[in-house]
């Protein structure tokens, strides 16, 4: 029977890092099937995907991908604890007995440890003690704690989202071996060009050029097509949007909603207050205590209302599947998980999951409408899997 690789990812935009990626996992496991499973079209940060989440599927399936399945929204706008809970249940519905993931550190041991101390009481007590010192941030107050116990090393953004991986998979208890596949090129946070770039880097590089470089070579035709179409974000207009309903929306709205609180709704109405456009909004959405994701991921539940987040979600979106992954899919019909592949099915869902999935819906429409060429918002509601 052949391996089934999880890749909790984003692909925001597919790039020559994530074919590395695939290309090694079937180096190192041989005939395996790949399961994509992927932010929809919220991402990690609290922003909107570059390029629709069909799209991105369709590429995934061309650069050697199985199966693509959505990781929903408010999931995928989530901390990395959150994104990685909603991530490896995912992967333990549909079958999954291995996780890959990319980092900076592939020491497997060295994160486990890290996984363990994160979770320990004496963690908890050494994060306490450096927040007596009111200057300091929470996350600082990690990082000296974590140093404290031991770990010395410099952690990467994909460092974090791997032991938040490992801990997962710890506590549910998930039969799933996890891989770490040494992260190429440029990091999470570098900006610069270079022959591995990241996603952030392209994602610069478009907004200041039109242009989408970094690209894998047979993936380039899909990115100058969408180009061509103008099927992608419009973030002048995006960015807009969102500093002006931080203008309006109540701040009590803010305030009450997840992982909120009256500091960080006052923050986000003072910027809103202060500021004159979109990305002037943007550039200052941080603070010493909060980052920029945060905050926009505050905007974000406010705008829809989510109040909390179950860390397990109860469905999944198919986006898209080749043959394999039509396999993968059958063989999963049993597992608790409901797998969406029409706006019809959500009458298989209880009450909490359909309020979730029609604000997904909602989402979408909203970055459809917010594409350089405008999609026709119906066609949200019928959209249907890339089939390959």
């Amino acid at each position: 029977m052949s391996k089934i690789v999880g890749i909790i990812c984003e692909y925001n935009p597919f790039h020559k890092g994530h074919k590395y990626q695939i290309d090694k996992i079937k180096e190192l496991i041989p005939e395996c099937k790949i399961v994509a499973i992927m932010s929809g079209n919220s991402t990690q940060r609290g922003e909107l995907s570059i390029i629709d989440k069909y799209k991105r599927a369709e590429i995934a399936l061309e650069m050697g991908v199985d199966l693509v399945t959505e990781i929903p929204f408010p999931y995928s706008s989530s901390t990395a604890e959150i994104f990685a809970c909603a991530g490896v249940e995912i992967a333990m519905q549909l079958s999954c007995d291995t996780l890959a993931f990319g980092t900076e550190n592939c020491d497997l041991e060295y994160l486990k440890s890290l996984a363990d101390a994160i979770d320990s009481v004496k963690l908890e007590d050494a994060i306490k003690k450096e927040l007596q010192d009111k200057s300091v941030s929470y996350i600082v107050a990690k990082e000296r704690a974590l140093s404290k116990l031991g770990f010395n090393n410099v952690l990467f953004a994909n460092d974090m989202l791997a032991i938040e991986y490992l801990r997962a998979i710890r506590k549910k208890g998930a039969n799933i071996t996890p891989i770490a596949v040494k992260r190429t090129g440029a990091g999470y946070n570098d900006n610069s060009e270079c022959e591995i770039m990241s996603a952030g880097a392209i994602r610069e590089k478009f907004i200041k050029t039109g242009n989408l470089i970094g690209v894998p070579e047979d993936a380039q035709s899909h990115y100058d097509k969408s180009i061509e179409e103008k099927s992608l974000l419009d973030f002048e207009k995006s960015k807009d949007f969102i500093y002006r309903t931080a203008l309006i929306i109540p701040k009590e709205s803010i305030e009450g909603a997840f992982d909120s609180s009256k500091e960080i709704a006052s923050i986000i109405k003072s910027v809103a207050n202060d500021s004159k456009n979109g990305s002037e909004f943007y550039e200052n959405l941080s603070t010493k205590n909060y980052t920029r994701a945060r905050l926009s991921r505050v905007i974000l539940y406010a705008i829809y209302s989510i109040k909390s987040i179950d860390k397990s979600p109860k469905f999944t979106i198919l986006l898209g599947a080749n043959e394999k992954g039509r396999e993968i899919i059958s063989k999963s019909k049993k597992s608790e998980i409901k797998i969406i592949t029409k706006h019809s099915d959500s009458a298989t869902l209880d009450k909490e999951s359909t309020v979730l999935l029609e604000k997904g819906y909602e989402l979408d429409k909203m970055h459809a409408s917010l594409l350089l060429n405008p999609m026709d918002l119906s066609m949200v509601y019928k959209r249907k899997p890339i089939i390959k």
